[in-house]
């Protein structure tokens, strides 16, 4: 219910409950880069555990803290698990720009969490094939990496990549 709260919230409601910070970035970047301050991190802390995302390839504050609230929601969707996972109902072909990519994400990894990891069980609770799965965890960097880091702790191998 949190998660769902956190992640459904419009962007003023999430921000209440966020710490931000504005600071300038270091880094290569030609004679603008360090004249302002436009890189943004926001932190929120859930059940003790702070979840931050930042945002730096823009000279609009304003754009990199759209962009770091982005981030945020997913990784809150990456960090909170929530039981009895239910079948993800809508389109399988939700781009990472879809407002509704963190639910997805959290649907997946809420499956794998209630499937032990496994994958072919995780495929059965999301009513999609295994091959599908395989192919949506190879899109996401963040999602296979999270994935096998739980698999690891129930000594299970860790999951290929498909070609």
């Amino acid at each position: 219910m949190l998660r769902d709260n956190l992640l459904n919230s419009n962007d003023s409601e999430l921000l209440k409950q966020c710490r931000v910070e504005m600071y300038r970035a270091s880094g290569p970047g030609g004679q603008h880069r360090n004249t302002t301050d436009s890189a943004v991190r926001i932190t929120i802390t859930l059940n003790n555990e702070h979840i931050s995302a930042y945002a730096i390839s823009s000279r609009s504050q304003h754009q990199n803290k759209k962009e770091a609230l982005k981030k945020l929601r997913l990784e809150i969707a990456l960090s909170i698990r929530k039981e009895n996972a239910e079948p993800w109902s809508d389109s399988w072909s939700i781009g990472k720009n879809d407002k509704r990519y963190p639910f997805f994400i959290a649907a997946i990894l809420d499956a794998f969490s209630s499937a032990q990891w496994k994958i072919s069980l995780a495929a059965k609770k999301l009513t999609v094939s295994t091959g599908k799965l395989n192919k949506i965890l190879a899109s996401n960097s963040n999602l296979m990496k999270k994935v096998n880091q739980e698999r690891t702790k129930l000594n299970l191998k860790p999951l290929i990549l498909s070609k």
